[in-house]
């Protein structure tokens, strides 16, 4: 028995890029070429997707538990839907990739706001955890609605080298580069520390205050209450919507509590004003960036600082003994495990 198989090339008309920005401002033409190549940008369409037009969402109703799911008509008028991405930890979500693509990726700004607020959203950090985690849950759901054909994900090192590549069913190819995530980025650290120094990890891990924040989530895990952490970035792109409810808080704890009263705001990025402020309720943070002024690190709570030796030397006069010291140059994809005492 034979089958004949026929393969129609498709056109470049007949495909689409569409670029998952969730609630992010647009990307800059220069920034396509560098993510796409400059054939590829000439070659093919691609749209930014804009979580507030309306022209470009189609509603799809309810998850089980309520979630409104609003996303890109492209997506869903596609006949073909197709998502990459690379999986790395995930303050919230655990892991990113696979479902993420969709939501938040190509959700609309209505079910942003359910999505980032509580009770969806976890309150502390759960990297690496997607079991009993209803941001997941809810995004693997509205994803499995909207109907993904295909993913194609990778895995990176430090290096920036890719060390895996899965491809395939929305979530067993997921899982499957999950764990060569966990292989790759798991640590298992001795003890908490006193101290703790963080960096994203560099461009474009840095490249504003408003992504910088997700190496504080590492930090947290492994730093003792009341400690201190020095978070080193960049920030070339400024510091983000978010600074103004920190900024007409009173302290951290009213950033926490007004978050949790109004829930996720598309315009003030509220959902990282708290991620923010729950780290500044438990730790001294000392910020240390050549591009963001000082005065307004001061209303947001943080302690400026020109020098990692300038904020180190104040961290370590509030500790009674010498203080133990841990070092995260790439926090933003670390999994970190405290060994159990």
């Amino acid at each position: 028995m034979y089958t004949l198989l026929f393969i129609q090339k498709m056109p470049d008309s007949a495909i689409t890029l569409l670029v998952a920005t969730g609630n992010h401002r647009p990307n800059t033409e220069e920034e396509l070429k560098g993510m796409v190549g400059e054939a590829n940008f000439s070659r093919f369409r691609i749209v930014n997707h804009n979580a507030s037009d309306p022209e470009q969402l189609v509603y799809l109703g309810k998850t089980k538990h309520g979630l409104d799911v609003e996303v890109n008509r492209l997506v869903v008028e596609a006949d073909v839907t197709i998502t990459t991405g690379i999986i790395t930890p995930h303050q919230t979500a655990g892991f990113s990739g696979g479902r993420k693509s969709i939501v938040p990726g190509v959700a609309g700004v209505k079910s942003l706001m359910q999505h980032h607020s509580f009770p969806i959203r976890s309150e502390e950090p759960v990297m690496g955890k997607m079991e009993h985690n209803r941001f997941h849950e809810e995004a693997v759901e509205a994803a499995r609605k909207v109907g993904v054909d295909f993913i194609v994900n990778v895995v990176k090192n430090n290096e920036g080298h890719i060390v895996g590549v899965v491809a395939g069913d929305l979530e067993e190819a997921h899982e499957a580069g999950v764990q060569i995530c966990r292989h790759a980025w798991e640590l298992e650290v001795p003890e908490l520390y006193d101290i703790t120094i963080v960096s994203p990890g560099g461009y474009p891990k840095d490249f504003d205050m408003h992504q910088s924040q997700k190496a504080l989530a590492s930090a947290e895990i492994i730093t003792k209450p009341g400690g201190s952490i020095i978070l080193v970035a960049e920030c070339q792109d400024g510091i983000g919507s978010f600074s103004k409810l920190m900024a007409e808080s009173r302290d951290p704890q009213e950033v926490i509590r007004r978050f949790k009263e109004d829930g996720f705001s598309s315009q003030n990025h509220s959902s990282k004003a708290y991620m923010y402020a729950r780290a500044l309720a438990k730790y001294h943070i000392y910020f240390i960036s050549g591009h963001l002024d000082p005065i307004e690190l001061k209303k947001m709570f943080f302690v400026p600082s020109e020098t990692i030796e300038a904020a180190y030397h104040n961290a370590k006069q509030m500790c009674a003994s010498v203080p133990k010291v841990a070092l995260l140059p790439y926090a933003v994809d670390c999994l970190l495990k405290v060994k159990p005492t």
